[in-house]
């Protein structure tokens, strides 16, 4: 008996050891893991970043309202450069924390595996979102960002000139990473896989960032390597055609469906600005009827003034005035971050500017007008490019981001980035506004900066010399 149970015991014992030796196997819950493969990641991250820019704060009233796209009929208050706290805190979080730390990890994970395309997306797309804080914020944390894993929980703002400087040099990068091994189209919700799309999404990005960079003092490699990308398609190819617009496909179910659909279940506070409807009409534009409806209670295209105060605005009457197209109001509405007539516009303005490899002004000019159209549908009026066609000097430059700016409907951010560049076209500033009789340059830095990146938040304020304010004038625009 004493043999048995001693036989027992150690038996028990040996049971033990091995159960502490296999603890972290035996008690790992298969529904929580430690690590994510890519293609589960991306997904994710792609319809953050297409969401924050169009739809949320971003895309739904910053952009639209301040290019002066829409205009609100009711809750006119941000139309008057007047909003809440989160309008300016929200894309910060959401583009920092959800979209590039993803993509940040995406980029890690295809080192470890030894996948350069993973690597190659992660790159392209983490840049895209850099290019969209900085053009909204100003100077941000760029180069210290994204380490907080590594012990850099405080990170210094990189100027904005050094940042668009820095992702062309990572997007170039990434352009020539790409090869020909294979991506798990279940997991690349943009281009299903098809690398040559995200090559040539890389080059075009490189020249939106560049096209502003250009003639700058301090960004004298601009031009060169504008040439670089243009005298070349065989190594840094560029959209071709619609058919590589940079566009997430929106699902007909909620939550997948486009974020403008989404809010149009519930609210009716957006209407066709006068300023963009005036437009159309001037040119007898054939998008007006994609753009904008006509008023409900019979008539005409009606636009609103931006920047009414909610009593006149309301008296308008909602009825009497024309609602966003139905296009765009539809749950299946693809959501662009770069258009192929965008490019064409960038070309058209680059070469006015002596940047030889971007061909004749003219030809980008029209070839813009034509895809802006045929993206929606529409076929070119036969009298449309002889009545607009290009004039010279700056009347052509005017020509140029007017037609880009008519274009850019439904890319509210870039719509307000290239008028706070350019100037062009000339909007009106509402008479009824927060921001000192001008349209605002810029969106403040959240308050979470300030509370928890204190002196860099306050170094970067000085750099850009002011206060945390709407009056900033980004460096691309001095």
């Amino acid at each position: 008996m004493k043999k048995a149970l001693f036989l027992s015991f150690t038996l028990s014992l040996f049971s033990l050891t091995a159960c502490e030796k296999d603890f972290d196997t035996i008690n790992a819950n298969p529904n929580d893991p430690v690590s994510l493969p890519a293609e589960l990641l991306l997904p994710h991250a792609i319809r953050i970043t297409a969401n924050s820019v169009v739809g949320g704060s971003l895309g739904l009233d910053v952009g639209p309202l301040w290019s002066q796209h829409l205009a609100r009929i009711q809750y006119t208050e941000i139309d008057q450069f007047n909003f809440t706290t989160d309008t300016q805190d929200t894309p910060w979080l959401n583009l920092y924390i959800e979209a590039n730390a993803s993509y940040q990890k995406l980029i890690e994970l295809g080192k470890s595996s030894g996948n350069e395309n993973y690597q190659a997306i992660g790159i392209i797309m983490r840049s895209y979102v850099f290019s969209q804080l900085t053009d909204v914020y100003g100077d941000i944390p760029y180069k210290e960002a994204l380490l907080g894993t590594q012990g850099t929980v405080y990170p210094k703002y990189d100027a904005q000139k050094d940042v668009y400087a820095g992702l062309v040099a990572e997007l170039k990068g990434a352009s020539e990473l790409i090869n020909t091994k294979a991506v798990n189209a279940d997991g690349d919700i943009l281009f299903k896989g098809d690398m040559s799309k995200w090559k040539k999404f890389a080059n075009s990005l490189s020249l939106r960032l560049l096209n502003r960079m250009l003639g700058k003092a301090d960004s004298p490699n601009a031009k060169t390597e504008m040439e670089r990308i243009l005298s070349d398609p065989a190594k840094y190819p560029v959209m071709a055609s619609n058919a590589d617009n940079v566009q997430l496909m929106y699902l007909a179910a909620a939550p997948n469906n486009n974020p403008l659909n989404q809010n149009r279940k519930t609210r009716d506070d957006h209407r066709v600005s006068k300023t963009l409807v005036d437009k159309l009409k001037s040119l007898n534009d054939p998008r007006l009827a994609v753009y904008a409806k006509k008023a409900e209670s019979g008539g005409d295209y009606v636009g609103v003034p931006n920047g009414l105060g909610n009593v006149d605005a309301g008296n308008l009457g909602l009825a009497r005035t024309s609602k966003i197209g139905d296009y765009f109001v539809a749950a299946t509405t693809p959501g662009v971050l770069m258009s192929f007539a965008e490019l064409n516009f960038i070309k058209a303005e680059a070469a006015l500017k002596g940047v030889t490899a971007a061909g004749d002004a003219a030809k980008a000019y029209e070839e813009g007008i034509k895809a802006s159209m045929t993206q929606f549908g529409l076929t070119v009026p036969a009298d449309y490019l002889t009545v607009n066609k290009l004039a010279t000097g700056d009347a052509a430059r005017t020509q140029v981001l007017e037609q880009k700016w008519l274009a850019l409907f439904g890319q509210e951010i870039e719509a307000w980035t290239e008028y706070r560049r350019t100037g062009i076209p000339a909007l009106k500033v509402p008479t009824q506004n927060y921001n000192a009789g001008m349209i605002p340059t810029r969106l403040p830095y959240p308050s979470s900066e300030e509370n928890l990146n204190g002196p860099n938040f306050k170094a970067a304020l000085a750099a850009m010399g002011g206060a945390n304010t709407m009056q900033t004038k980004l460096w691309w625009a001095k």
